[in-house]
């Protein structure tokens, strides 16, 4: 939901967390509140566990201020701090447990401009705090600005908790990841793999470097290396925002690109030629080379946002295929009820229990790293080594576009409710029309609408996905279809039911 009167300031309270203009609509006083509120959420929820908690930000220009502020409201109200300084949120995540803390805080706004900032709440299992759960907390940060009842701090020094700088969290989290058995660092090194990288300034900026290294990938291109903060493109990691690493892969021949988000969740790979494969692929590969090996086989979570490609996948290798709200949170929450092998989301976060359940660009990296290696060694008498764009190949193709819509001033929550009432009403009526033509179970299944999180409808050849945004004042508009232009005309069809009249 979006918890200011200002589009042009929006402040965004969601399961994703909470994200505003920093010093702006996300003031210093409201992160104190906000921190507090959290503490006072763990307190109630964990009362005999140690007062600990795990900190790390993204590299943004504002983040060492409400890092400062964020460090002295915990403490002052008797806890702990282990500060990881800048870090990618899934090393908070994959920390908390490890340092046995009662739960972390992340101060990112992930792929939102260098201006945002925000909080992301971890809660004691490493996972973040459920849909639930966050209403807890902003129930308590309501209850403190409505009443003025800021939780008291300790007055005496001797009282208050400590903060300590914990160095080691970037080489423990990387030894996770090459630890696992399934990742063949020698086979890696073997493959002698050159790639491009753009951690766009960013908490990737030595994470992802320390990884490659690890594995014996040589980095033979860089751009935007530098955890300064100071983002030179639009920073969330789509297609028209990577031209210039489309560029670099292409005119140095690396044998493909790598970009992150400035949180480092996010996983995006352009292919030898220079083309993004699409942020659905990195999941895609992932599901891909980890159900190929009989004993990992299991349940697979994804989003309501994320490509049928899943789901062939699942099917492949006869794997049960679920789909929760967007937010990862909600992902997480389904891949604990299920059980699920591996999971995430079609936006390039891959997220593996064997590490932790958080989206995890490390991760990703790895998997598919090894998925490449494991492709180029199946096809050793080939007259050349395949390319990466080979291996995508093997896989279903869809086309997606992922449309948004700004929202005006005076656009409101319950108008967009309203539209997508009218959306769901319109179409459940056209979907049982068609299921009642459909000769077989599995013709019908095909056609669905499912209202969990805005609108997806699901035909046999189409589907789309109308959704308010948990980041960013918007809705979202994402279509699916085996070509581009089909994708397109759902995209543009649906676009017109919110053509809101301004009073």
């Amino acid at each position: 939901m979006v918890s200011s009167s200002s589009m042009s300031a929006p402040l965004m309270v969601t399961v994703s967390g909470v994200r505003g203009i920093a010093n702006v609509s996300l003031t210093p006083e409201l992160v104190k509140v906000f921190v507090a509120s959290f503490i006072k959420y763990l307190e109630s929820k964990h009362p005999t566990a140690d007062k600990l908690i795990v900190l790390g930000r993204d590299s943004r220009i504002s983040g060492l201020d409400f890092e400062k502020l964020t460090i002295a409201t915990i403490t002052s109200l008797g806890w702990d701090v282990q500060v990881l300084g800048i870090c990618p949120t899934p090393t908070v995540q994959f920390m908390v447990p490890k340092l046995n803390a009662t739960g972390g805080l992340v101060i990112t706004s992930s792929h939102n401009p260098a201006e945002w900032n925000g909080l992301k709440f971890v809660d004691m299992d490493g996972l973040f705090v459920t849909a639930e759960n966050c209403e807890t907390i902003f129930s308590i940060y309501r209850s403190q600005t409505a009443e003025s009842s800021f939780p008291i701090l300790i007055k005496d020094p001797e009282k208050h908790g400590t903060a300590s700088n914990y160095d080691q969290a970037m080489q423990e989290h990387i030894d996770a990841v090459t630890s696992l058995e399934y990742v063949h660092v020698d086979q890696i090194k073997a493959a002698h793999f050159k790639v491009a990288i753009d951690t766009i300034n960013g908490a990737g900026s030595l994470y992802i470097p320390a990884l490659l290294e690890a594995l014996g990938v040589e980095v033979v291109g860089e751009l935007n290396t530098d955890p300064t903060g100071m983002f030179s493109h639009i920073p969330e990691p789509v297609p028209q925002n990577l031209t210039d690493l489309c560029q670099l892969v292409k005119s140095i021949e690396s044998d493909f690109g790598i970009a992150v988000d400035p949180d480092a969740d996010r996983l995006v790979i352009i292919n030898e030629k220079g083309e993004p494969i699409g942020e659905e692929y990195t999941l895609a590969l992932c599901v891909d080379f980890f159900l190929s090996e009989k004993t990992r086989r299991g349940p697979v979570v994804k989003n309501l946002s994320t490509s049928r490609v899943i789901d062939d996948i699942c099917r492949k290798y006869h794997c049960a295929c679920y789909s929760s709200a967007v937010g990862e949170a909600n992902v997480a929450a389904m891949m604990e009820r299920v059980n699920a092998v591996i999971g995430g989301e079609g936006n390039g976060g891959i997220m593996l229990p064997d590490v932790h359940v958080g989206r995890d660009s490390l991760v990703g990296l790895a998997l598919i790293l090894e998925h490449f290696s494991r492709f180029r060694q199946s096809r050793s008498t080939d007259p050349a080594p395949p390319a990466l764009s080979d291996l995508v190949g093997s896989l279903p193709h869809y086309d997606i576009i992922k449309d948004k819509i700004s929202l005006s001033e005076q656009t409101t929550p319950e108008q967009i409710k309203i539209v997508l009432q009218r959306v769901e009403e319109e179409w459940k009526k056209k979907i049982e029309e068609e299921r009642a033509k459909a000769d077989n179970e599995e013709l019908k299944a095909l056609w669905n609408v499912n209202d969990v999180d805005g609108i997806r409808i699901d035909t046999p050849d189409w589907w789309v996905h109308l959704r308010m945004s948990n980041t960013e004042p918007i809705v979202r508009i994402i279509a699916e279809a085996p070509t581009r232009v089909k994708a397109r005309e759902q995209c543009t069809f649906f676009a017109r039911y919110f053509s809101i009249p301004s009073d």
